[in-house]
Parts: structure tokens; C-alpha cells; sequence
């Protein structure tokens, strides 16, 4: 079997890095694990989709009548910081 990253509002090499390769089955598998490294930096941006597609690997085509494709959203851990104040009197923001 054949996968790779497709780009969704994560876009590769900015948000992850991209995976391409083929999943080599030996007899009796039934799963295999990919990893992705995902790129972190310290700017707050909303959560990001990216997918991971299955293909087959002769064909380079979509596994036919088969859910092959997920996706993987990256969820951001740099949130906006908090502003408070004591006394709101005469205070305009």
C-alpha cells in the first residue's frame, strides 16, 4: 500500500512535514504506523486539518469502493493569553 500527506488548511512544511511511502505488509499484518512530525511554533492560529491517503501502489490510484483516506487535525496549543483588571472603573478598551 502507497500513502501520503494531502495538504488541507495545514500545508506542508509550514504546519507538518509530508509523508510519502509505501506501507510494506508482511503476512498477518493488519496495521501499520506512520509518523509525521508536526511543526511547532509559538503562533497562535486556529486549529489546522491535513490527510493521510492510501493508494494503491501499483496504480497510484485510490483503493477502489474503500475508505482510504483520514484526517489528522493539529490542534493549536498556543492560545491567545488572558488581559484582566482589577478595577474597571474608567477603563475603555
Amino acid at each position: 500500500m502507497f500513502a501520503t500527506t494531502l495538504d488541507g488548511e495545514a500545508i506542508a512544511n509550514d504546519d507538518y512535514i509530508p509523508f510519502s511511502g509505501i506501507l510494506d505488509f508482511r503476512q498477518g499484518e493488519k496495521s501499520k504506523d506512520i509518523e509525521i512530525k508536526i511543526i511547532d511554533d509559538d503562533d497562535w492560529e486556529p486549529d489546522e486539518d491535513f490527510f493521510v491517503q492510501l493508494y494503491d501502489p501499483s496504480t497510484r490510484q485510490p483503493l477502489g469502493g474503500q475508505d482510504t483516506q483520514t484526517k489528522v487535525t493539529i490542534i493549536d496549543d498556543d492560545k491567545p493569553g488572558q488581559l484582566c483588571f482589577r478595577d474597571v472603573s474608567g477603563v475603555k478598551v
